[in-house]
Parts: C-alpha cells; structure tokens; sequence
C-alpha cells in the first residue's frame, strides 16, 4: 500500500485514543509554527507520506482540539470515524451534486437522509397525531449561515411576488424582521447582504429565561406597520448559542399567523433535541414553522460544515434561484437540480457523512448518544453547584452558563484564559446584552464522561483561585 495513505490510515485508526492523551489546547507557538512552514517556500515537490506526517502533526499541535471530550466550548461536535471515512470517500468520487442527472447516487443519498431527517421535525408538532404540513423542501448547506440567509430569502420571495425580479424597488415600504437579542449575529450579516440594510433586522428585547418576548414583539410590530414599514419575517431562535434557550414557539406561530408572517427557526443546534424523547417536547411547535435551519455538524458527531435547511415549499426557491444556463443539460422530469434551488451552485457531497453515521449508529444508536449528552449536561449543572457555582441559565440542552458564588470577583475570561493555557479543558465566556458575563460549558462530544466534567469543574475552580489571587 502506498506510504501516503498507510501514513493517513495510521492517523485516523489512533486518533481517539490519542486525543484523551493530548492537551485541548495548542501548544505550538506562532513562532514554531513559522518556523515549521518556512521549508515550504513550494520550489520543489515533497514526498507525500512526509506531507501527510508533517501535517497531521501540526494539526494535532496547532488547533483547539474540538474533537476532544473536554472540549466544552462552542457548538461544534466532537467526529465519529463514519463521518471522517465519508469525507475521504466524497473527496476520492469528488461528485458534483448541483444536478441530479450528474450524480444520481450521491443526490439520491441526500435526498433519502434529508427525508428521514424531516420525519424527525414533523413530530415536533404541538399534536404529533396531527396531520401537519410536512417540510417537503430540504437541501444540505454549507452551514447555518446559508440556511438563515435561505430562509430570509424565502420569506422575501414570499411575502414580495417580484422581489426575484426587481429587487427591493419592488417592495416600497422598507422590509423589517425580527430576531430575539440572543438571535445568531448572521442575520446582521443576512440583512447587508440581501440589500434591506442592517436596520431591517430588528432585535427584540428577551426575558428573564433569554427568549424573546412575545409581547414586545407584538409592539415591534405595530410601531413598524404605523410608521408605513413592512414586516415579512419573524426569525425564533431554537438553542441560542450564549445559553441554550428555546423561543416561545407556540406564542410566536399563532403571532405570526394572525399577522401574515413567515416563520423562519433558526434550530442550528436545538435541532439536536429532535433525536430525544425527552427533549423533545422542548422544541414543540418546530413542525408548524415555514423554514428551519439545522446544522448537522453541531448535532450529529460529524466533520464541518454540514447544514441543512427545511422549507414547507420549494417555490420561494424556485423563484429566487432558477436559472437556464446553456451548457447544463435540461432538468429530467422528476428529479430537481440543486443549484436551481439554492444559493450554492457547485456542490459537494455533503450529505454521504450524515448518511454514513446515521447508518452505522442507527436510530437508537443516535438517540443513546443525545440522552447521554443531555445527562452529561444535567450532571455538569450539580457538578458546579456542588463546588460552589451558580449556574444562571436554565435551559433544557446540555449547556450550562455559570459563575463563582462568593470569594473575590474574578473576571470570566481571565478564567476562561487560565483554563485554555493549562490544557486540561477548554471553555468559553460569554457577553449577554444586558452586561452579563459568565463562564459557559457545553457539551458538545458523544463521549464526554463524568470524569471529563469533574476535571473541567476543578480546572475552573482552580483557575479561579489563581485569577482572584
């Protein structure tokens, strides 16, 4: 067998067990790394054997281990071995999954894994033995950030027949919509973009539980209508990244049906509820959404980016997107082309890593993995609270915001910073807009354990008593 890839081979086979030996955080300096990368100034060819070493080696050095189990910082999710095959075999076949006449294997693979996904959200419904509208229309993105800016884009072809058209002139009245003040900051981004101008995103204030208040945004929204403006959009946030909490999505269905609006979830991790009888109730009322992003690279232990956007319809899609392009084929009858429907037009395979991994686990395989997630995340609440923490959060996904109770005030990052330089665990803090600064954990690896937990509480505590001294 080739050197090349008995060199891979032997990377991916040890790396499990390697990465509960190593330190989360790097220890390569900026300086060593310069001075690693300096030999290759590209004047000659390298043996590819030494490549793949030397490269490993730097990023088992050289980045935050995510893939660690005492990783417990942001939403991406520790990888099982299915995950990392498929993406060697998609960048071997390297299909090009913008039509379906092109590679009918690989959209076929989509297709399936993304209609076994939308069973998952039609029993999120308020009354799962109802009969609600599935959502028919699904595509992988490249992440959240395409599927938020997917489902903007729909609601504005929506909500405006000749926006696909003409554009905003087409509109008149400034387009509005609305987010919590947790809402993901790409609908800032989404909002430049689309041309409606930062300002059309508007934030309304949440409550005591982080959610956004639905009375608050029922003001927004008849302040903007009087003052001749147009809201199309109400973006609920299923999992906020600062601290796991659910909008009230009961209240905002029935608010935005009564006021002709689209409701877009942006479910980029809270998706992960959907795989747990018992969390599933939390997410309750994501079937009766128009739109819904969900990234599987925060739900699923697969490599990024894997995200995915659900839609009732494909006719918002249609019409923003079709194109006739002279040197692609014609569409066959009954097999749409993707890059006729989405923002993206030449595609990876992106969907052969869910496939995989939801195939070698099973359904209760994958569920296991998400209840002992959540029981990781009850367990990390008494852990904290047992060493003298308050956990200030209180939302039902396995993510704890926490801070000292008593003792000299010590600033979160500075612990946060403590932790990542010892190496055992890595954290993060977190701002709220209200001024709240706390130390957050999540758990986001299939094989964190109790033992991983009890050293990241110590490692904090630890970290704290170094800081305030």
């Amino acid at each position: 067998m080739d050197a090349s890839i008995l060199s891979l081979y032997d990377r991916i086979r040890g790396w499990e067990e390697r990465a509960r030996r190593a330190p989360v955080t790097p220890r390569l300096s900026r300086e060593a790394l310069a001075e690693r990368l300096r030999p290759y100034d590209f004047s000659a060819p390298r043996d590819l054997a030494e490549l793949v070493s030397n490269v490993a080696d730097l990023l088992e050095q050289g980045i935050i281990q995510n893939n660690h189990p005492r990783y417990f910082g942001l939403f991406n999710a520790g990888t099982r071995r299915a995950g990392v095959v498929a993406d060697a075999l998609v960048a071997l076949y390297n299909p090009q999954n913008a039509a379906s006449w092109h590679s009918p294997a690989a959209c076929g693979i989509e297709d399936h894994t993304l209609g076994y996904l939308a069973r998952k959200i039609a029993r999120a419904s308020f009354d799962p033995t109802s009969s609600t509208t599935a959502h028919r229309f699904a595509t992988f993105t490249s992440g959240g950030s395409e599927a938020n800016l997917t489902g903007v884009l729909s609601a504005l072809a929506h909500a405006f027949p000749r926006y696909g058209e003409e554009g905003i002139a087409a509109v008149g009245a400034q387009p509005v919509f609305y987010g919590s003040d947790q809402a993901h900051d790409s609908f800032i981004k989404i909002a430049r973009m689309t041309g409606l101008g930062a300002r059309a995103f508007c934030r309304v204030r949440s409550d005591d539980r982080q959610r956004m208040d639905v009375d608050a945004l029922r003001a927004a929204i008849a302040r903007d209508r009087a003052e001749g403006k147009t809201p199309f959009l109400v973006a609920a946030t299923v999992g906020t990244t600062a601290t796991g909490a659910i909008d009230p999505l009961r209240d905002l269905a029935a608010l935005c049906k009564s006021e002709g609006l689209w409701l877009h979830a942006d479910a980029a991790w809270g998706g992960i509820a959907l795989f747990s009888d018992s969390l599933r109730p939390h997410v309750a009322g994501l079937a009766e959404t128009d739109s819904i992003t969900w990234d599987a690279h925060k739900t699923l232990p697969v490599p990024m980016g894997a995200g995915m956007f659900f839609s009732r319809t494909s006719a918002p899609s249609d019409a923003l997107f079709s194109v006739r392009a002279g040197y692609v084929p014609e569409i066959e009858p009954g097999t749409p082309d993707l890059y006729q429907r989405s923002v993206q037009w030449s595609r990876r395979f992106i969907g052969l890593k869910i496939f995989m991994t939801l195939a070698e686990l099973g359904d209760l395989g994958m569920a296991a993995i998400v209840e002992h997630q959540a029981q990781m995340g009850r367990y990390l609440r008494e852990a904290l609270g047992a060493r003298g923490f308050r956990v200030m959060n209180d939302s039902p996904l396995p993510i704890a915001c926490f801070t000292r109770e008593g003792g000299p005030e010590v600033r979160p990052a500075d612990v946060a910073r403590r932790v990542s330089d010892e190496g055992t665990a890595w954290l993060s803090d977190v701002r709220l807009p209200n001024g709240q600064h706390w130390l957050r954990a999540c758990i986001t690896h299939h094989d964190t354990q109790r033992e991983d937990i009890d050293r990241l509480v110590s490692a904090v505590q630890s970290a704290c008593s170094e800081v305030s001294g």
